[in-house]
């Protein structure tokens, strides 16, 4: 064999070789990105099984033989302690500033908004939450803010219509769920029967969490509520856990990285959540409220609120109620615009083929409309004129 063909076949053959190599080096490229962008390895070889394994973290809670008032006699002092305070406490909204009047309402209603939303609120006391209506069927209804340098707005918004709520600055990566727990810690301080005299009062009074981008069917919702009432066979403790919902079972955590929903192997290493209801409209009783306020002092924090409440009714081993025709999505929600009221047309060219219109399961929680998609709506089943002030 010449030089030259030595040469030759040589060359190539470290050609080939390098092509390899560089081959090679692009899907090692590729895979990190992989298990970067995608958590390819969260799924593969770091998540544990939350079947087998996150009782063996948690604190475990039997609400059966622990005075709420006085959990640490037996679970030892709190773990996860909020620290945040209320600007603007409300605190008569429930109880009446003359104690020998109290008025507990049968339902409270506790609307999640910002600051910003101003347009949102102002909807809602427009439409589905006016006061006429709230008083004459014993409801209360307060938004729930957070701070930010608007502060003053919302000073003389709260003066005008005695609904605010506001906590002080959350964190901003546990936002949701440090208004949750505060929510409830609200409920506990100044929305409840004075439990150690009348604990059975709360098991009959309901408060319902709900977005400000939710419409609220009132009347279906008091009726669901009253048949809850009158059903004798529904047990004490089961009014005293009472937590129902859109429930999501066998839920797995996200691991994009791009995900809306993503959460860190480290913040949450297990392979599936517990049921949970999805925190944008749920419905419990008062002494369920104050039941979970209690648990959250002993159950970490996780940034989704709704899956943190899930985690909370776990630890008490609480089974929640599905009722996810009634806590509808987008598409099941024009149910309750149905031949009886009347709808728009253009809608209904969305969803009749997705819905069941004679259905008699009609939601009362209906998502997506907020501020000017609420009046629209609410002038076309009411036939009414209903326009948004203009902000001074």
């Amino acid at each position: 064999m010449s030089r030259s063909s030595i040469a030759c076949w040589f060359f190539r053959s470290y050609r080939l070789r390098s092509i390899s190599f560089i081959k090679c080096i692009l899907w090692l490229i590729i895979l990190y990105l992989l298990n970067t962008i995608l958590g390819v390895q969260y799924y593969l070889w770091s998540e544990r099984s939350f079947k087998n394994e996150y009782h063996l973290s948690m604190t475990q809670i039997d609400i059966t033989k622990i005075d709420e008032n006085n959990p640490e006699e037996i679970l030892g002092l709190p773990k996860y302690i909020i620290s945040n305070r209320f600007i603007i406490n409300n605190e008569y909204l429930c109880n009446h500033e003359n104690s020998v009047t109290i008025i507990q309402p049968h339902l409270l209603i506790l609307v999640k908004s910002a600051v910003e939303n101003w347009k949102a609120r102002q909807a809602i006391r427009m439409t589905w939450a006016k006061n006429d209506f709230l008083e004459k069927n014993n409801i209360k209804l307060a938004f729930v803010l957070d701070a930010n340098e608007q502060n003053l707005s919302v000073e003389k918004e709260s003066k005008q219509y005695k609904d605010i709520i506001q906590i002080d600055q959350i964190d901003f990566y546990y936002h949701n769920t440090y208004k949750m727990v505060m929510m409830l810690r609200w409920i506990n301080e100044y929305c409840t029967s004075k439990s150690r005299h009348s604990p059975s009062n709360d098991l009959r009074k309901y408060v319902l969490f709900v977005d400000d981008d939710y419409f609220i069917d009132l009347n279906s919702l008091l009726k669901y509520i009253n048949k809850i009432d009158r059903n004798s066979d529904i047990t004490p403790y089961e009014r005293r856990t009472f937590l129902t919902g859109y429930i999501y079972e066998n839920s797995r955590p996200r691991r994009f990285l791009n995900d809306r929903w993503y959460i860190s192997i480290d913040d949450y290493p297990y392979d599936y959540y517990p049921p949970y209801a999805t925190a944008g409209c749920f419905l419990m009783t008062r002494s369920s409220a104050r039941l979970f306020y209690m648990a959250s002092k002993y159950t970490h924090l996780i940034r989704f609120d709704d899956v943190y409440m899930g985690l909370v009714a776990y630890s008490m081993s609480i089974k929640l109620i599905p009722n996810n025709n009634l806590f509808s999505s987008y598409a099941s929600s024009m149910i309750l615009l149905n031949n009886q009221i009347g709808f728009f047309s253009k809608f209904k060219r969305f969803v009749i083929n997705q819905i069941n219109l004679n259905s008699t399961d009609k939601p009362f929680c209906i998502h997506g409309y907020r501020g000017e998609e609420l009046i629209q709506i609410w002038n076309g089943i009411y036939q009414t004129n209903l326009t948004l002030p203009i902000i001074n």
